[in-house]
């Protein structure tokens, strides 16, 4: 599957008497990221998300973006000590992605960063050097 990208938004505005065209990504930099791990999610997985198990990569693609604009209000939501319930109930890179998001915007409290690093996979935690052991 080919890299997936933050889809462009094309205004037109003919208000003033000009037609003023704008192009503007669809959603914010920080946003991206959880846009792009859903996409990423939904296409891998068949059924995670939305089922896509009889479609090819541009069916699957338009699905996966349809069912984001869905989901996109649940998964911006901001609970109190990180994840929603219905966000806890979200694929782990998923939930992953979230809490970035919120890492990024200072939305994360101090109990939500356990959450967050809970979520880390063993190649993200930072491997502690052992000290030698001796043989006695």
């Amino acid at each position: 599957m080919k890299e997936i990208k933050n889809p462009l938004v094309a205004n037109v505005d003919r208000s003033s008497g000009d037609i003023e065209i704008s192009i503007a990504k669809k959603y914010s930099e920080t946003e991206e990221a959880m846009y792009k791990s859903y996409m990423s999610v939904c296409a891998m997985d068949d059924k995670a998300l939305t089922d896509t198990s009889d479609m090819d990569d541009k069916q699957t693609i338009k699905a996966c973006a349809g069912q984001y604009g869905k989901m996109r209000a649940m998964m911006n939501e901001v609970g109190e000590a990180g994840l929603t319930e219905n966000q806890k109930k979200l694929p782990p890179a998923l939930q992953k992605a979230i809490l970035e998001k919120m890492k990024k915007e200072g939305k994360l409290s101090e109990e939500s960063e356990a959450a967050y690093s809970k979520l880390l996979s063993k190649d993200d935690i930072p491997k502690k050097k052992d000290s030698p052991k001796k043989d006695a």
